[in-house]
Parts: structure tokens; sequence; C-alpha cells
């Protein structure tokens, strides 16, 4: 590989180092105050940026103006939170590059020996001459490193969020993992066949995937709020997804024409589907029923405000609805009410007695 691998084996721990500002030494744990972050840029306006919006995050940040000086700070104060890379950082002045390749350059490199000595630090490439992230030209080492193309929409965010969850993920202890794996089987056996067919581990593995999309997906992902761990979230988010399961849920068992099949009292083969009756209306019920609406609004047909109400009513209306349409106070509604009642009670009455 490049001069840098061999500057890390090289480079005596004891080299004084020289930030371009004072910052806190960082600190290994996520859960600490202030996180860390070391940012690799030679531009001062990009610089004060990254800065400013580290800062706003809560980072601790320590700068450095090259590959040499940001390996050097990262052996020294590593690992951090986060480290921001710029593709096109320049070497340090009288280090060659005959060893890189043509489509490398010294960010990629760092990046490389950074991810060399500590495959789980997190890393961000800085690449804002390029329109998308899959543009960025990279060795096959780094096409899992995330790439900042953008610096005012939110995408920093986004990738220090989900950079976080991934070291909270390999944080998780195993007393953590058991409790959430016992979480996840119970809510498997709770929620019975609305699973379908799915197990424990698909479910814990959903709520880690929707909390990874989560700081950029905020519709179908699961934002972590740190005012919680890491694990209780999890915990939350296992719940609410089984929950979601089971209401979206439908016993939908399909029958075979075989199974469906009986004999009756002759031998003969029938569906007890042919005996379901349908909910559909016949047509000469729906007319026996309008003949019977008809007859009963003429009863009313002297009374205007109780007409109102009563074909409301059999129009679905609600109570307000009815008032609303009509200009109908509450005294007049309950005074139309009793009307009709009185009058379909006496209309009752004489069929009785006939």
């Amino acid at each position: 590989m490049g001069h840098l691998f061999s500057f890390i084996e090289t480079t005596p721990p004891s080299l004084p180092i020289e930030p371009l500002e004072p910052s806190l030494p960082p600190t290994k744990s996520i859960n600490a105050s202030p996180k860390s972050a070391l940012v690799v840029e030679n531009d001062e306006s990009l610089v004060n940026c990254f800065r400013e919006l580290l800062k706003k995050g809560g980072y601790a940040v320590r700068l450095a103006s090259d590959a040499e000086e940001g390996l050097r700070l990262f052996r020294e104060c590593g690992p951090f939170n986060v480290v921001l890379i710029n593709y096109y950082i320049p070497p340090r002045e009288g280090v060659g590059i005959d060893c890189l390749a043509p489509q490398q350059t010294h960010g990629v490199e760092l990046a490389m020996a950074i991810q060399h000595k500590n495959p789980s630090q997190g890393i961000i490439i800085v690449a804002l001459d390029y329109q998308r992230a899959a543009d960025v030209p990279r060795p096959p080492q780094l096409m899992h490193i995330p790439v900042l193309t953008q610096t005012g929409n939110g995408q920093l965010r986004s990738l220090l969020e989900t950079i976080e969850v991934h070291r909270a993920i390999n944080a998780l202890t195993r007393s953590e993992l058991l409790k959430l794996q016992r979480i996840a089987k119970f809510r498997i056996r709770g929620i019975g066949r609305a699973a379908r067919g799915r197990d424990w581990e698909d479910l814990l593995d959903e709520a880690i995937y929707r909390t990874l999309i989560g700081a950029k997906d905020t519709q179908n992902g699961r934002h972590w709020n740190r005012s919680v761990s890491f694990a209780q979230h999890l915990k939350g988010a296992v719940w609410g997804i089984a929950d979601y399961w089971k209401k979206q849920f439908k016993d939908e068992r399909i029958y075979l024409v075989s199974e469906l099949l009986i004999h009756d009292a002759e031998g003969d083969d029938y569906s007890p589907i042919d005996t379901v009756p349908s909910r559909q209306v016949p047509a000469d019920q729906h007319l026996i029923d309008k003949d019977e609406k008809e007859r009963v609004l003429v009863l009313f047909g002297d009374d205007r405000e109780a007409l109102q109400v009563l074909q409301g009513l059999m129009d679905g209306l609600r109570k307000t609805e009815i008032m609303s349409r009509h200009g109908l106070d509450e005294r007049k509604y309950a005074a139309a009410l009793k009307r009709i009642r009185l009058k379909l009670l006496d209309r009752r009455n004489d069929r009785g007695r006939g």
C-alpha cells in the first residue's frame, strides 16, 4: 500500500502533535460527552463549516491540514467518533505520491490506512466536487465508506447519526443482546400467525434496519432518541414493529373446493358456502323498504322540521350535520325528534289494534 501504511508502524507514540486548535481528548465511549471528531481538511472555509456543524452536534473537534498530520492525530488520540477526510487532501510538503495508483488521492490513502489500523472506525469521505457518492472513484475496500457531497442539506447530520448507530450496535453487550432476544421471542409468540412465518431474528433485524435508515428516512425509519440508551430504543422498536405486523395481518386462509364439499342426507355433494346469505339486498326487498320509507315520510308532511330530521336520520346523517344543514338549534331538534317518536308510536299502536 502507500507510504502511510509504513508510517503507522514507524511513527513513535511519543511524537509531538501540534493540532491547529486545542481540543478535549476524545473518548472511546459512545455515550460519553463530548464526542470526538477528527477533520482532515486544508480549505479554511470548509474547516470552519465542519467545525461549527460538529460542535453543534456535541463533538470536540481536532483538525489536521494534511494526510500525515491526520494520521498522527489518529494514532495519538484515536479512535474518534468520526473522521472526516477530504478526498483531495494534499500531501505534506516533501512527501511524494509515486506509490499511489492514478485514481487514488492522499485522502483515500489516509482513509485506507485508518481502516487498516481500526476497521470499526467511522470514516466519512468529503468529495464536494461530485454530485453523487456513487460517482466518487474508490478502491473496493472503501466502497462501504459514506461520502459527503453536500454541506447544507443535512447530509452530514444524517451520516453522523448512521455512524453512531453502527457504533452503538457494535457496542451492545452480551447481556443486552440476550434481553433483546428474549423480548423479540416473546413478541413473536404474542402476535402468533400475524408474524407470517417470521421469527425473532427477523423481528430484531427489522428493528435494527429501521434504526439505521431513521437518520435519512423519517417516514419509514425509527430515529434513535439519545435520551434513552440504544438497547432501550431497540426494545421499543421491537414492540412497535410487532404491533404494526399484528395490525396489518388479515387471516386469509385459502380453502380448496374438495375441502368444502360435504354430503347431504341423500348423499349428494354441496358446499356450505351455498347456504351463506348474501349481504346484497334483493331487488324486491329494496322496493319494499323504499315503499315503507315513503309511507313514513308522508306522516310528517305537515311538520317541516320533523320531516327534515327524519329524512336526515334515514340518510345516515349525524345530529350535528342535520342541525347545520337545516339551521336547527338544540331545542328545535329535540322537539322534532320527540314528535317523530310519538307519531311513530301511535302508528304502531294503531296497527296493533287493527
